[in-house]
């Protein structure tokens, strides 16, 4: 069997990221964009960094005789020099073993976290979320996941909501979380198809399959999430520049409180100031390992 190999190129921005995942689709088994932080550029080499990195995944070693002329075209369409790719085949692991290691059971204030295959049982009077993860991303142990969680964990103290709406779900671990605690149904989507499975299986999975049916969706913008508006919660678990983009339109959806997350916290001013110029203030924040996860109101 071929050996998989990763590519990472080293790119300015989100838009530019997208613009490059778009000109390989079709050609690499997968690819990602992903925000890097400086100092750490594809190879791990100091001084290298851009804000961005896609990464892609081949068959053995990458075909440039493909991928050349459609990396050409893509720098040349978004106005920058062509990238220097880094490519290299991934180790031969056992990824079960791996994966296993990976992601240990968490603990977030209530809710115990583990993934499927983990023996692990959780401490009494705990809620147990049981996640397959997939290829979509959110299993409890990114900084941001669990900022939301620790901040629903307090949220679901003070107040229980009875239609909220978890934007951006990917494996669906917050949409459970506030299920399994108010017994409603919870509105989900996100924009990737993958994720929106991912996540109605782990919502079977944890038995929480009718209250939680989530749909493939940009923002809001899709019939299911409108006619459920006004929401008295809405999470954002996503990212700081779509965070921006959306803030009219989340407050428009919403009369209660507002979780965003996915964001750095030096970001944090960028993003507040969206959702304050919407008539919102910041009522909570938390910050993990450099992210930060905030809670608005009007």
């Amino acid at each position: 069997m071929p050996q998989i190999w990763k590519t990472e190129l080293p790119l300015p921005d989100e838009a530019t990221a997208e613009a490059f995942g778009a000109a390989v689709d079709g050609l690499v088994l997968g690819h990602a964009a992903f925000e890097i932080p400086d100092g750490a550029g594809p190879g791990g080499n100091p001084g290298s960094a851009k804000r961005w990195s896609l990464e892609f995944y081949t068959d053995g070693m990458p075909d440039w005789g493909f991928l050349g002329p459609r990396i050409a075209l893509a720098a040349a369409e978004c106005g920058i020099k062509e990238p220097k790719p880094h490519a290299a085949p991934l180790p031969e692991v056992d990824w079960v073993a791996e994966n296993q290691k990976s992601f240990p059971p968490i603990r977030a204030g209530r809710f115990h976290v583990r993934q499927e295959f983990s023996t692990d049982r959780p401490p009494a009077g705990t809620v147990e979320l049981i996640v397959n993860a997939g290829t979509a991303f959110g299993t409890g142990t990114h900084a941001t996941t669990r900022g939301c969680l620790l901040m629903l964990d307090a949220l679901l103290k003070r107040s229980r909501p009875v239609n909220a709406l978890d934007l951006g779900c990917g494996t669906g671990i917050l949409a459970m979380g506030l299920a399994w605690v108010t017994r409603r149904p919870v509105a989900a989507s996100d924009i990737d198809p993958e994720a929106v499975r991912v996540a109605a299986e782990n919502a079977r999975l944890n038995r929480l399959g009718a209250y939680l049916r989530p749909v493939t969706a940009p923002g809001l913008r899709h019939p299911v999430l409108s006619r459920r508006a006004p929401y008295d919660l809405i999470i954002a678990n996503i990212l700081a520049r779509p965070l921006v983009t959306l803030a009219p339109s989340i407050t428009r959806a919403t009369d209660g409180p507002v979780m965003l997350s996915g964001l750095l916290v030096e970001q944090e001013p960028m993003v507040l100031n969206a959702y304050r110029a919407q008539g919102l203030s910041l009522r909570d924040r938390r910050r993990i390992d450099g992210w930060s996860t905030l809670l608005l109101d009007r």
